[in-house]
């Protein structure tokens, strides 16, 4: 079972969203395409959480993005469980600690320069595209 212990953030925030990932459309990108619910505990006005068990799902995300909007403050993290384990995340205004939880890096490389998407700039840039092209295959 995946706990968020705590969550502190310190950085301005337009969105600031958790979901509970299920699937990928990734023909959309953005939110929209990880499929999951958004957890309500999380959202743009929060500054700090403390024990947040989550659903079981094959894969968490956290996004927030920066108020102004700078591409290179947005925060992301993609996680998934790892029991025995401690994620520890201080980064972009957002410090968070979860148990039973490892990160799962990905970047631009992850996603397919074949796909007729990748041609646009808003597609092989959004990060939330690019974790739903690295987890396609394995959901």
């Amino acid at each position: 079972m995946i706990t968020i212990r705590t969550l502190k953030v310190s950085a301005p925030f337009s969105y600031l969203w958790l979901k509970h990932v299920t699937g990928v459309n990734l023909a959309v990108h953005c939110a929209h395409c990880l499929l999951g619910e958004y957890d309500p505990r999380i959202k743009a006005n929060l500054t700090e959480a403390e024990n947040i068990t989550l659903p079981n799902a094959p894969y968490h995300y956290l996004c927030g993005v920066s108020r102004p909007y700078v591409w290179s403050r947005n925060f992301h993290l993609a996680f998934r469980e790892k029991e025995g384990s401690l994620l520890t995340v201080h980064r972009n205004g957002i410090y968070i600690e979860i148990e039973n939880a490892e990160e799962v890096k990905f970047s631009m490389a992850d996603a397919d320069p074949n796909d007729p998407h990748y041609r646009s700039k808003n597609y092989r840039t959004c990060r939330n595209w690019q974790f739903a092209f690295k987890i396609s295959k394995l959901l």
